[in-house]
């Protein structure tokens, strides 16, 4: 797998603002497609930026129709519309995973996962925590067949949010490793990047500062790390050392950025700074596009450190 992800299917022109990798006419064409074959089987739907909504209230996202659709030629759009609705309306019928789930069997298969704050349409009733701004950490049951949230109901009756949790950090921390890359930065220094086609990647950055450890042999020095999640399949990392911190700061931006933004899975496209007690995030991106990093006091304190110890 290489270091970005890049669509085959992406038209020239401006980038839609909800399914990026499409751009605005590709996107717009694909929404009135989904739209149609909805209404050939019966549903009246409202679409909005990255789901349909039917008369019900059910809600139908796009971006795993729409992650297939970019890599394939416009003459295959209508086919694989029709098999993807087809699949997701007999899996409304298909028995609820969590009915007939044993404790020891939700144990095998609980994952601690992150999701993009801002795709999830509602968090009423599931438990959940903040990982970083704009992140969120939930449950997720991955089965052979479907993936499925845990609601507040599933998570009691099958252990409650802490036991399951450890289960899904275990499962995590047991994941094989796909390809890890370590980047080498103009200026000094390098970022670490763990990559994979797993929709668990991304979510390994919960096993930070244990992660670096096993994966490249780095520890925490007592000045954190920076760490980036620009989508499910990609994690980077950078333990703070020395003056190298700040080529990598910059480094690891443009790799997130580029790995937001032309992607079916986002997560984030910012850069974080553990500070010994939380992340604390360290970019931001501005109306027009423009990317800047800002430091605030505790980091700009903890630069001004490792700079001084570099100095002979």
């Amino acid at each position: 797998m290489g270091m970005f992800w890049k669509s085959r299917g992406r038209d020239q022109g401006p980038a839609d603002d909800a399914l990026t990798f499409f751009s605005r006419d590709q996107a717009d064409e694909f929404r009135a497609l989904v739209g149609a074959t909805l209404g050939e089987r019966g549903l009246e739907v409202q679409m909005r930026p990255d789901h349909a909504v039917d008369a019900a209230g059910r809600q139908f996202g796009l971006w795993n129709l729409a992650a297939q659709c970019v890599e394939a030629r416009r003459r295959e759009w209508p086919r694989l519309a029709a098999e993807h609705v087809d699949r997701v309306l007999a899996s409304l019928d298909a028995p609820d995973p969590f009915e007939d789930l044993s404790p020891d069997e939700a144990a095998l298969h609980t994952y601690a996962r992150l999701y993009d704050e801002s795709a999830m349409p509602s968090l009423d009733g599931f438990p959940h925590r903040e990982f970083v701004p704009g992140v969120l950490e939930l449950l997720a049951l991955d089965l052979p067949e479907t993936v499925a949230i845990y609601n507040r109901e599933h998570a009691s009756r099958l252990g409650g949010w802490e036991q399951l949790r450890e289960h899904g950090v275990r499962n995590l921390r047991a994941l094989p490793v796909e390809h890890l890359e370590q980047v080498d930065v103009p200026g000094g220094g390098s970022f670490h990047a763990l990559l994979g086609d797993s929709v668990h990647t991304a979510s390994r950055a919960l096993l930070m500062p244990e992660l670096a450890s096993t994966l490249a042999g780095h520890e925490d020095l007592g000045h954190g790390w920076l760490m980036s999640i620009p989508n499910r399949h990609q994690v980077t990392w950078h333990m703070i050392r020395d003056a190298s911190v700040i080529p990598a700061v910059s480094a690891m931006a443009h790799f997130a950025a580029l790995g937001y933004a032309d992607v079916p899975s986002p997560l984030s496209p910012h850069v974080y700074w553990w500070d010994g007690t939380g992340y604390q995030q360290l970019t931001r991106i501005d109306a027009d596009g423009t990317k800047s990093v800002h430091a605030g006091p505790e980091f700009t304190e903890m630069l001004n450190e490792v700079v001084g110890d570099d100095q002979p």
